[in-house]
């Protein structure tokens, strides 16, 4: 999997919460430097994804994303690796003292899902969820808190995104914890549609 788009798109609300551009506290919290350095664990994240069967689109009943701390000569990075059937895949390297990675790689497949099944425009996918994503709010709670996105809710070309239209992107964070996301989701099924995709965070 490429992963140069989503770098583009979490660089430019990395940029908006560097200059406070009217960023949210979920990007901020996202953003926040030094996500996993802390543990110097493997993370795992369990992985489903569910959906029509439809040419491209790969179903995930049972995998995973592992995030691997990983020593180089630039400093500490972290390793992505995804599971599927019981084999690994590598998937990419960050810059340990950047932001989430994790996030990055869960938009990166509910982009290339909804490109898949609507034929839509991934370009155009991925700049509208850019634009929830930093300006999301986060309200001020003890522990994990949830916000939910709703990325193309007054989208003037909702009427092609069939059940997408209603997509609701869920992002469970717990601001003071060395791994911030807890959880993420992806889900068409209030608008009728059956695409539904999850990542999360399993105690070590």
């Amino acid at each position: 999997m490429s992963m140069r788009p989503l770098r583009a798109m979490l660089l430019l609300v990395a940029l908006t919460v560097a200059t406070g551009a009217e960023a949210g506290r979920l990007a901020e919290v996202i953003f926040r430097p030094g996500a996993f350095a802390a543990t110097g664990e493997v993370t795992c994240y369990a992985h489903r994804r569910e959906g029509p069967e439809v040419r491209g689109l790969q179903l995930v009943p049972e995998g995973a994303l592992l995030v691997s701390p990983v020593a180089s000569a630039e400093g500490p990075r972290l390793a992505l690796v995804q599971r599927v059937d019981g084999r690994d895949q590598p998937v990419a390297s960050f810059s340990a003292a950047g932001g989430d990675p994790v996030l990055l790689w869960f938009l990166e497949n509910t982009v290339r899902s909804m490109a898949t099944i609507t034929e839509g425009s991934p370009f155009y996918i991925r700049n509208r969820m850019r634009e929830a994503l930093g300006a999301a709010g986060l309200a001020e709670a003890e522990g994990p808190v949830t916000a939910e996105l709703r990325p193309f809710a007054e989208d003037p070309k909702r009427a092609a995104m069939g059940a997408f239209a209603g997509l609701v992107l869920r992002i469970t964070v717990d601001p003071s914890a060395p791994v911030p996301i807890r959880a993420l989701e992806a889900d068409t099924t209030a608008a009728g549609g059956i695409y539904r995709e999850t990542l999360t965070l399993e105690a070590p």
